[in-house]
């Protein structure tokens, strides 16, 4: 009887020890699909974040993008519109000043100088003389210039903005020269542009 408890015993102990040995291999393959699983969720919220992250700052970079750009629109187009006042300041006062000399005895002398080189610089032939307005007091002084036999008409020029000065015409050879204070501004006005560094690339 003590023989078959002491089996008995042994058994037990036996079958204590293997499902222990195997309760511990259960729990240790759990751990392990737990820590797998522990892992690549720790993982899928990680990349989740990483999107998230990556979202963020592309959408703060094009916000930012934007409103430097807003800025640099804004910029512009104040410049744009200083510029433009500066110079047509300056261009307005040179004009009084050029309107100012057409009234001037020394004008008499200059206009009909300047001219006579148009004259020459458009070569021989019929020529028409354009000139302001203001400024036909003094066509039969032009009409008389040295003009290599060909005949000169002298024309009041329809432009508002002529000022003074001359535009002379060689009608036969189809070649201008364009002296007048319209087109001096507004080589004055590119000039001084470059100048004073108002030109915007």
């Amino acid at each position: 009887m003590e023989n078959l408890k002491e089996k008995l015993n042994t058994f037990t102990s036996l079958v204590l020890d293997d499902a222990g040995t195997k309760r511990d291999e259960l729990l240790e393959k759990i751990k392990k699909k737990h820590d797998t699983w522990v892992d690549a969720k720790e993982t899928e919220f990680l990349e989740e974040a990483y999107k998230l992250i990556q979202h963020s700052i592309t959408d703060a970079k094009k916000s930012a993008n934007e409103k430097v750009l807003q800025e640099e629109l804004e910029a512009r187009k104040k410049l744009l519109l200083t510029r433009e006042r500066i110079v047509n300041e300056v261009m307005e006062a040179a004009a009084e000043k050029l309107k100012a000399f057409t009234k001037t005895e020394e004008y008499g002398k200059w206009l009909p100088d300047k001219i006579e080189k148009a004259v020459f610089e458009v070569g021989k032939g019929p020529k028409t003389v354009y000139i302001s307005s203001d400024d036909l007091r003094f066509k039969n002084q032009i009409e008389k210039l040295s003009n290599d036999g060909g005949e000169i008409s002298v024309e009041a020029a329809g432009e508002k903005d002529f000022l003074g000065g001359a535009k002379v015409f060689n009608t036969e050879r189809r070649v201008s020269v364009d002296y007048s204070f319209k087109e001096m501004l507004a080589e004055e006005k590119r000039n001084f542009l470059q100048r004073s560094g108002l030109t915007i690339g």
